[in-house]
């Protein structure tokens, strides 16, 4: 069955899609890929699918190939209107060479992605724009360039495959945040922004803009007394729960299944989180006219915000840290007057929201962290309720592992032997035991 997010993406559909499958019967695919796209195609009557075997039905195959520039086998190819998106079985599948560089077979499928593959495809051909992401880059930021477990890759392939368009920029640089970036990324700075640079922010999201903030502690970024003007309080601490330690490593590593009500963490409630560090971020006690701040994840009534940071055994101090349950993440929205939007808003036209996700941690979203449990989960749901996609909120679908069990050849035999022999004859017993034992 399909997951959350797919189904989401079919109930929101307006006008049809069009899925051609262009595979071969040979295609190591050919039947994982009709299995899955008859779920989407008896979900929503909108997707209609089309089946082309290049070798047997060759007429339709041309046709096909001239219509769409279809330039290799085995792809599928999702169309609404004039916009399409291609899928090669290198897209929709993982494999295993290892076979292949031994030359003693072929490669092998190990996770099968066609569900995550095209609920994208399904996002690409039906949006009208693709959203713009701006990445801040010139005080330490993680790099969605950068594949060591500390980078962010995993992050830009995450947000490419929903066909948005990500640029790493320095604000410096920048005279303003354009009105058609719909999002800027602020992922672990190391060092402070600049007054330059908060103004550049602060005129953004004063015309409805839309703000990140992924902030590690131990670390003064310059952006936490801008952020509490906003509704937003970042703490100088680091937040541990020993009631939910993880073994063998610290109370600091924090495992998060307590989350609030609210739009972006409200399909999260059956998912855990994993921080491995983190700051608390809690909704400020005075809010701007006309703004809302809302605590996303919590730790359990033991944690407590730590402000001895250097301490190696963490102990609560009443009066000094911060008493649990402790909010590490919120999100604030602010009203924005329509004569304060972004230029080119027409008079009369529904005021702007500005936006702010702000966690205490950039570490869960890194190339090692993001896998785990319900991370990308939450990644995405901040990127969808920030970029005003509430509708695509879900828990996203995840590969389908293969597993491949090797037996040798008197492991066969012996199954064989246990399976049709051994069984049986027990069963038999069994069966005439009970017998016996009633009749005595």
């Amino acid at each position: 069955t399909l997951s959350e997010q797919p189904l989401r993406a079919l109930d929101s559909l307006t006008d049809p899609v069009s899925v051609s499958v262009f595979f071969q019967p040979t295609s190591r695919l050919y039947e994982l890929t009709p299995d899955l796209l008859e779920e989407y195609a008896r979900r929503s009557p909108k997707i209609q699918v089309e089946y082309v075997d290049p070798q047997q039905d060759i007429a339709r195959a041309r046709q096909l190939v001239k219509e769409l520039e279809i330039k290799d086998l085995n792809v599928v190819v999702f169309r609404e209107g004039l916009r399409r998106k291609y899928l090669t079985d290198a897209e929709l599948a993982e494999y295993d060479y290892s076979a292949m560089q031994l030359g003693t077979g072929e490669p092998r499928v190990t996770a099968f992605k066609g569900e995550d593959a095209f609920t994208s495809a399904l996002i690409g051909v039906t949006r009208t724009a693709a959203p713009k992401v701006w990445c801040t880059s010139g005080h330490g930021e993680k790099s969605l360039e950068d594949g060591e477990p500390t980078g962010l890759s995993e992050v830009k392939q995450a947000l490419s495959r929903q066909d948005m368009t990500l640029e790493t920029v320095t604000l410096l640089e920048r005279a303003e945040i354009p009105a058609d970036v719909k999002l800027v990324v602020i992922a672990g700075p190391e060092r402070r922004f600049t007054e330059q640079e908060i103004g550049i922010l602060q005129t953004y999201l004063e015309r409805g803009g839309k703000v990140l903030a992924l902030l590690d502690p131990l670390e003064d970024t310059g952006l936490e007394p801008w952020l509490a003007k906003w509704g937003v309080t970042v703490g100088q601490d680091i937040v541990v729960d020993p009631a939910r330690q993880l073994p063998f490593v610290s109370a600091a590593n924090l495992f998060v299944t307590e989350y609030t009500i609210h739009p972006l963490v409200e399909k999260m409630k059956t998912l855990a989180t994993l921080f491995p560090l983190a700051r608390s971020v809690r909704p400020g006690e005075e809010l701007p006219e006309g703004a809302t701040a809302t605590a996303l994840a919590l730790t359990s009534p033991q944690g407590w915000g730590e402000t001895q940071t250097s301490v190696q055994t963490f102990e609560f101090n009443e009066g000094q840290d911060l008493n649990g349950p402790v909010s590490i993440a919120v999100a604030a929205e602010r009203t924005i007057p329509a004569q304060s939007s972004a230029p080119g808003t027409e008079p009369g036209n529904p005021a702007a929201k500005a936006r702010l996700v702000v966690i205490g941690d950039s570490d869960f979203a890194s190339n090692t962290q993001l896998p785990n449990v319900g991370n990308r989960d939450l990644l995405m749901g901040c990127v969808y309720w920030l970029t005003e996609q509430e509708q695509l909120i879900g828990i996203g679908p995840k590969p389908l592992n293969a597993v491949k069990l090797n037996l040798t050849g008197a492991q066969l035999t012996g199954v064989f032997w246990f399976s049709f022999l051994a069984l049986p004859l027990a069963c038999g017993a069994l069966g005439g035991l009970m017998w016996w034992t009633r009749r005595q």
